[in-house]
């Protein structure tokens, strides 16, 4: 581990006060992710199993590189069990190991360590703790990929670029680090959770009447805003260069709790939640018995099925497409925080780490909830390697955290690249899926004489 002023080597949560804690601990009901875990219907493994296998094999013949191996789901984790598991529990989630199919690259915090931090008889002067005190200031203000960013392309260099408005005249077009937030729970969180366990309370005539665009957040969710805030602002930065919300109510509202300094919040139509058509608003019960044939169609393929009226996974995905525009044309290698919605924060994932249909079911499918996105939960992605700022092209490097339930957070920086599959690999994976029909003999093609 990197050294660290008597400020910053503390646990990411120790921000949090107690009685914040202690407040969100006392609202009853359960949130509608913690629901979501133990309601959730588990797929069908049978294919993800077999490619979980070859990928292990593959693993063990490639054990001195990390490689997108893992067929068909990007990057399978290489627990070496007997059993195969679509869980895909983590044998060691140590710096080098695995979490959740990604080699986890660094564990603390980015590598902030530098001379200046050094408890050296120099730094006991005031010319240098006066630096010192600077350097933590920047630090929080402007966060720890900035300062990889500043050892790597000079403090000159980087003042003079994008970063800070500057002339653009880097070639990589992605923005530097991109801050993804979930909303804090809302009316709609909290009444489908009510829902799920028999209370329809929350279904009022005047609730009702609502588009779920205009769902408030309750005390909860307020209280989960204001924690996340407090750890993007001591972990991540305290200033970035675009801030981007969904203008549905309940993500302007989080995206204000944050409470970032010098924030000027544009709100992006096309971060609204993923339109349920005929199914918006209605209780779970009601779903059931108005939907039920739609529903039992989700199971066969929740990544391609779309509620009545409604959009699917798939749909979404190429709805943040143009987002990826906006981010590319105005925010190269700058900073950017986004406050969205749980499945907008999916579609990023699939398009963003190139998670396969089979990849995206077993993450969803997963009962592990540090797979999940939770309610205020954080994707914090990023170009810059968090130990050794080393700059990719492309977005390589992501951290999940959970601010106000730090068990439900990645243990760790994961490093994830895109999947590249051989001919052979690719009908393993075809092999999987079973054929019910063919053609009859007189159909196949008759040799050329």
């Amino acid at each position: 581990m990197v050294e660290a002023d008597d400020d910053e080597d503390k646990d990411d949560t120790s921000f949090v006060e107690d009685d914040d804690l202690a407040k969100l601990n006392k609202l009853d009901g359960e949130d509608e992710e913690e629901q979501a875990v133990k309601n959730i219907q588990k797929e069908d493994t049978t294919g993800t199993e077999r490619e979980m296998l070859i990928h292990r094999q593959q693993q063990q013949q490639h054990t001195s590189n990390f490689s997108p191996l893992g067929l068909a789901t990007g990057a399978i984790a290489a627990p070496l069990a007997t059993k195969p598991s679509p869980l895909l529990s983590s044998v060691n989630e140590e710096e080098g190991g695995y979490f959740s199919g990604r080699k986890i690259v660094h564990t603390g915090d980015s590598d902030i360590s530098g001379s200046e931090d050094s408890p050296t008889a120099t730094s006991m002067n005031s010319t240098s703790s006066l630096n010192r005190r600077k350097k933590r200031k920047l630090r929080t203000r402007e966060g720890k990929i900035y300062e990889l960013l500043e050892r790597q392309l000079g403090a000159e260099a980087l003042k003079s670029q994008a970063v800070l408005g500057g002339i653009k005249t880097f070639t990589f077009e992605w923005p530097y680090e991109l801050v993804l937030v979930r909303h804090g729970q809302s009316e709609g969180n909290e009444a489908q959770a009510r829902s799920k366990r028999g209370d329809l309370s929350a279904y009022t005539p005047e609730f009702k009447k609502k588009h779920s665009s205009t769902y408030r957040l309750t005390d909860k969710g307020i209280l989960q805003a204001k924690i996340a805030g407090k750890w993007v602002k001591e972990n991540i930065a305290e200033v970035f260069d675009r801030y981007y919300t969904s203008e549905y109510v309940r993500a302007m509202e989080t995206a204000a709790l944050l409470d970032l300094p010098e924030s000027k919040w544009l709100t992006e139509i096309q971060l609204r939640e993923r339109d349920k058509g005929k199914m918006d608003n209605i209780s779970w019960t009601e779903k059931n018995e108005k939907f039920g044939h739609e529903l039992e169609l989700r199971k066969r393929d929740s990544f391609f099925w779309a509620p009545p009226g409604g959009e699917s996974i798939a749909d979404i995905c190429s709805r943040v497409e143009h987002t990826f525009i906006t981010l590319r044309r105005e925010c190269a290698n700058r900073r950017v925080v986004i406050v969205a919605h749980g499945e907008i924060m999916w579609a990023f994932r699939v398009r963003l780490e190139r998670l396969s249909q089979i990849r995206f079911h077993q993450l969803q499918s997963s009962k592990d909830p540090r797979d999940q996105i939770h309610n205020t939960s954080i994707l914090w992605y990023t170009r810059v390697h968090p130990k050794t700022g080393e700059i990719f092209p492309y977005f390589r490097f992501l951290r999940s955290i959970c601010p106000w339930k730090p068990e439900y957070s990645a243990p760790g920086w994961l490093e994830f690249e895109r999947p590249v599959y051989s001919n052979e690999e690719l009908l393993e994976s075809v092999r999987t899926v079973p054929r019910f029909v063919n053609n009859v003999e007189k159909d196949y093609p008759q040799p050329f004489h």
